[in-house]
Order: C-alpha cells, then sequence, then structure tokens
C-alpha cells in the first residue's frame, strides 16, 4: 500500500496490532492442523488455513488504513520501478510454490502390495525371474570386480542409474543401481531410508527424529556420517532400530 502514486497511506497502532494478531493466530493453527498427523488430509486444511491466514491478514490491513490524498505525487510512490517490482514479486512466488512443490513430493501414495486372497487375473503378465540373494556386492577397483560381504556395507547410495557403497573410510563404485540392490542384498539387516539410500541397520549408531523426517548416524564410518529418512520410510526404520 506504501507504492500508491496518488495517495499516501497512514497506519494506525490499533490495525497494525490486529492485523499482526489474526496473522499469527491463523498461521500458527494452520502449523498445528497440518503438522499434527502428516495424512493427505491435514496437509490440505493445513494448506488452506495458510491461505485464510494470508487472505485475512492482507484485508484486516487494509481495513485498518487510512489514506489522505497527495497535492503532489512527485515524491509519491515506490522507490522501485513497477517493472522491477513486478519481476521481484513473480520471482519470490515462483520460488515459493517451487518450495512447496518439492515439500510435497513424497506425500504421493505409495503403491499398496497385493493382498493375500485377492483374485488373480485372468491372464497375468509373465514374470521376470527371481533375483537370488546375494552375500557379497560387487564393486569396481582398478579396472576390475571385486565383491565385499553385504555385511560390511554401512549404507548403499544411488548414483544415477549406479550406487555407491560406503565401507569405513572408503566410497566404493558398484554398478548395481539402487533397486536391484535392494532385490539381491540380504533383508534382514538393511532398510531403505529414502529413495536414494539403503543403511545396514547393524552400522547405525544413533538416530535423531526431526519433526516427521529423521537421521540415521554413523559415527563409525567416517565416510558417510549421516543418511536422511524421507517422512514415508520413517515408520520401517524406526521399527527396524527398535524404537
Amino acid at each position: 500500500m506504501s507504492g500508491m502514486q496518488i495517495c499516501r497511506p497512514v497506519y494506525n497502532l490499533t490495525g497494525i496490532a490486529v492485523a499482526l494478531a489474526v496473522s499469527i493466530t491463523l498461521s500458527v493453527t494452520a502449523f498445528l492442523i497440518a503438522y499434527h498427523k502428516r495424512a493427505p488430509r491435514n496437509i490440505m486444511l493445513g494448506t488452506l488455513g495458510f491461505g485464510l491466514a494470508v487472505f485475512a491478514t492482507h484485508f484486516t490491513s487494509m481495513a485498518g488504513t487510512g489514506f489522505v490524498l497527495q497535492e503532489s505525487t512527485a515524491g509519491a510512490g515506490p522507490l522501485i520501478s513497477n517493472d522491477l517490482l513486478a519481476f521481484g514479486v513473480t520471482l519470490a512466488v515462483f520460488l515459493l510454490s517451487g518450495a512447496v512443490l518439492l515439500t510435497g513430493v513424497t506425500f504421493a501414495p505409495q503403491t499398496a502390495p497385493p493382498q493375500q486372497g485377492a483374485p488373480a487375473l485372468t491372464n497375468p503378465a509373465p514374470e521376470a525371474s527371481p533375483r537370488i540373494t546375494a552375500p557379497t556386492i560387487p564393486y569396481e577397483k582398478n579396472g576390475h570386480t571385486r565383491f565385499i560381504p553385504a555385511e560390511a556395507v554401512a549404507a548403499i547410495r544411488a548414483e544415477g542409474h549406479y550406487t555407491i557403497l560406503y565401507v569405513g573410510a572408503q566410497k566404493l563404485f558398484c554398478n548395481w543401481s539402487i533397486t536391484e540392490a535392494e532385490s539381491r542384498i540380504p533383508p534382514a539387516d538393511f532398510v531403505r531410508t529414502h529413495r536414494s539410500y539403503l543403511v545396514n541397520r547393524r552400522h547405525v549408531s544413533g538416530f535423531e527424529r526431526a519433526k516427521d523426517t529423521g537421521i540415521c548416524l554413523f559415527d563409525t564410518v567416517p565416510s558417510l556420517g549421516k543418511v536422511p529418512v524421507s517422512r514415508t520410510r520413517l515408520a520401517d526404520v524406526r521399527n527396524v532400530l527398535g524404537l
């Protein structure tokens, strides 16, 4: 409103206080709804709550603002041009919208496994040959393929179509994809913590909770340190770690 080129806005303490109270109250309420339980319904209601907070704060501020006609408009108006102001607002909206979309990536429902007793398809598609669990994991070094016991690997990280094995202070290149590694290694000790990480629970030295995500700590693995746990994998990881 300070960008008006004809009128000068006049604010009062009561209007500012009411606008602040409305903004804080509705925003905190939206946070509590969105993060009380990270379900699609709560996320949607929390999003609507944030929209209501912006809407209500804007019109509350408008209602508490008066305007005085300027005799001369030469010195009135914003300090920057309208074109530059419009560009800044557009860029800010783009960045905020992109951040919101990124935080919502893992909200998509996961494909549920087939239930027992479900009717079989009339013409089921041919299944691929089952993977054989490998007690060792291959890696490339000096132009040769070598093998390392799966229990010695602290974590496996996706690197494009390949993976990186974390073993102590070493990072070893493996030609398996993260999906192939998950299907081939023994499932008893390894758990998927993130779309890019598989970790060996026997090497996890600690766990930190961060809102609805988490972090696995590896104090004895200098090449690794920490591994993120996504919100969709949090329950599985906590269960494997006995939390």
